[in-house]
């Protein structure tokens, strides 16, 4: 894993503000960086050394004058194309792309298994390539000028030290403060556009601009295993590595599926489970039970508020903010993990969207394609009932499941007027709920918020996180592209291929993942709870001040429970002091 970065110099020709955007990218490339002059470009990454330590990028092809830019990993073997390529002057799987060019054009850089997200340049005939696995869990944010590729980069925060002021737009701001995730960012400059959901490869000329290229599928995709086979060997290839792995271990089913997928393969990994202070027993005695059971030694790690005080960093890391609480909390399970020289962490990632294992998948099968308008619903209550009693009022009844923020607190909250419509694309577009659900959690929730959010906390703690859930075998799976989404409803394949090697019981229960405790840290932790009552902070023109007081004052007194929906307000708000500066 690493960070990359592109500057066109006839664009920016002044090198240091090249090395500045290269050092906002050292928390993903803790190992070393390096920056090469060639042909109209600067090229640098920043690297995270799985592979073949001691060969750095970027790479060049001797054959045809490419440098590769590599950020990612390669889990499948490759033997063919190695082969097919000859000797190789590396180990570095940076390598194999610039083989995968050469020998089988550009549709070949869609061929391999693994999270990456890489950028191919020839300086001669000043063509580039880019290539993003299937689901994007590797970022890559390109800009142009017109028809022409100016940079590229790892990090929204390294575009803007290049000047580039990319941020989110109004919209994207009000999807944040509700759903706890934004989509793509904007490029605020005439003339230039931002991509920042490229997937698959795709290649930039001058004349023509940025075009995609449809690749071909990875061997493991058309392989004609059983789906239980499937997830086995995803789950080994993700697993071998050159440096120690680990495995992310909650006790929920995705987790749990995956240790008994590598005890069958005879591996036994480190297992680490984060759980907050003063949370129940119950789920590090499910990961103990699981771990005990596959062979694995369970390694808990515990936090309490004190892991709050990352969430500036990780903005300035990524030059986002982060909604998603529980990257604070997978942030203090990686930083253990690498105290323990664990590089490589496995997450369950995925499991859930592809083959809709979240209660309110389920809850959207039995629901109405559109609300029932006339109903009174609860303003500020946000249990698991309130929920669903505001999504049978709502034009979108799933979109209305999935926010975070009850929408009494929006009123509270924010000015009218101060933000427009925080709808997810296509709400209300028709369909069922369960259609919907299925299309917005890997659409929107997948993409924009939980491989963000897990790329983030493992990689700003030096560790490669692998999803071997989204690896291709599994992609193209019968059971995740079947046209009925009740044919998967509640993970039912990933279960019945799993449940022999489990303890009993440990299949039915409900989600864990590494969430933390919000309503009580609001009352027991001051610093967010000061920067939301900061003069600075109220006098934003999209807040109340009084509601604001009034949110902080009722979470305090235990008289609400809006812990997460004050956290995004924070979150928001550090965001725009780092854009001010001053984060």
């Amino acid at each position: 894993m690493c960070g990359i970065l592109g500057v066109r110099r006839s664009w920016q020709p002044d090198r240091d503000v090249a090395d500045r955007a290269l050092a906002s990218l050292a928390w993903r490339g803790p190992d070393g960086s390096s920056m090469q002059e060639v042909g109209d470009w600067y090229l640098g990454v920043a690297r995270l050394a799985i592979t073949d330590a001691v060969s750095d990028q970027p790479i060049r092809c001797p054959v045809t004058g490419r440098y590769v830019l590599f950020n990612g990993a390669v889990t499948s073997a490759d033997r063919e194309w190695r082969e097919a390529a000859g000797e190789t002057a590396t180990r570095n799987d940076a390598e194999l792309a610039l083989q995968r060019l050469r020998v089988g054009g550009p549709a070949a850089l869609t061929e391999t298994c693994g999270p990456y997200a890489l950028a191919v340049v020839d300086p001669q005939s000043d063509v580039l390539w880019f290539a993003r696995d299937p689901e994007g869990e590797k970022p890559l944010f390109v800009v142009t000028r017109g028809r022409q590729v100016v940079a590229f980069a790892s990090s929204v925060a390294a575009l803007r030290r290049l000047g580039l002021d990319v941020r989110l737009d109004e919209q994207n701001a009000a999807r944040f403060l509700s759903y706890g995730f934004a989509l793509d960012p904007e490029l605020v400059r005439d003339g230039y556009s931002l991509h920042a959901d490229l997937r698959g490869a795709h290649v930039a000329r001058s004349s023509t601009g940025l075009c995609q290229v449809y690749g071909a599928t990875p061997q493991e995709a058309r392989s004609p295993a059983s789906f239980e086979q499937r997830v086995e060997d995803a789950v080994a290839r993700c697993a071998t590595a050159e440096v120690p792995v680990g495995l992310c271990l909650s006790g929920g089913v995705d987790s749990s599926c995956m240790a008994a997928a590598l005890s069958r393969r005879g591996r036994q990994l480190p297992a680490y489970q984060f759980c907050a202070i003063g949370a129940p027993a119950e789920e590090r005695q499910r990961a103990r039970s699981v771990a005990e059971v596959t062979g694995m030694e369970l390694r808990p790690v515990d936090g309490g508020p004190e892991i709050l005080d990352a969430l500036s960093y990780l903005t300035r890391c990524t030059g986002l903010p982060q909604g998603d609480p529980s990257v604070l909390a997978t942030h203090a399970l990686a930083k253990a993990a690498r105290a323990d020289g664990v590089r490589v962490l496995l997450s369950g990632e995925g499991a859930d969207d592809l083959w809709l294992g979240y209660r309110r998948q389920r809850a959207a099968a039995h629901l109405p394609s559109r609300g029932w308008r006339s109903l009174p619903a609860p303003a500020l209550a946000n249990g698991a009932l309130a929920r669903l009693w505001r999504a049978l009022v709502a034009a979108s009844p799933y979109d209305a499941l999935m926010q975070v923020s009850p929408p009494g607190f929006a009123r509270a909250v924010l000015e009218p007027g101060g933000l427009p419509s925080a709808e997810l694309p296509g709400a209300g577009a028709g369909g069922t709920a369960l259609a919907r659900a299925r299309h917005v959690d890997r659409a929107y929730y997948l993409r924009h918020d939980l491989l963000p959010k897990s790329d983030t906390a493992l990689m700003a703690a030096g560790v490669e996180g692998r999803c071997p859930y989204l690896d291709p075998g599994c992609l193209a799976a019968p059971e995740t592209t079947t046209a009925d989404a009740r044919e998967v409803l509640g993970k039912r394949a990933l279960k019945r291929a799993f449940s022999r090697d489990l303890p009993a019981g440990i299949l039915e229960r409900r989600k864990l993942g590494f969430g933390i405790p919000l309503d009580r840290w609001m009352r027991e932790q001051d610093a967010l709870a000061d920067l939301l009552a900061d003069r600075r902070t109220l006098d934003r023109p999209h807040l109340k001040p009084g509601g604001v007081r009034q949110m902080l004052d009722g979470q305090r007194a235990g008289k609400l429970r809006v812990g997460h929906a004050l956290y995004l307000v924070a979150a928001y708000e550090i965001y725009l002091r780092y854009l001010e500066g001053a984060a």
